[in-house]
């Protein structure tokens, strides 16, 4: 089995999905979070830390990511 190299049309739609998922997903624990708060009047710390994790991770690697790519243009 052969495995095709994605186009930039199609990482493009990729990438795009992939934000709007996790968009979904974060919107979605948040009100999670807020409704059980709201409700139990305690914070679910589980899904504090999901949240946050995510949010780590997703703004940690852009940083990296977006340093990487500056410094590889500075180079040449």
């Amino acid at each position: 089995m052969k495995i095709k190299k994605a186009d930039e049309m199609e990482m493009s739609i990729n990438f795009k999905a992939m934000r709007l998922s996790w968009v979904f997903v974060s919107v979605a624990l948040i009100i999670w979070m807020f409704y059980e708060f709201i409700t139990t009047g305690e914070l679910n710390i589980i899904l504090f830390s999901i949240v946050m994790l995510q949010n780590i991770i997703f703004f940690g690697s852009k940083l990296y990511l977006t340093k990487k790519m500056s410094d590889d243009t500075d180079e040449e």
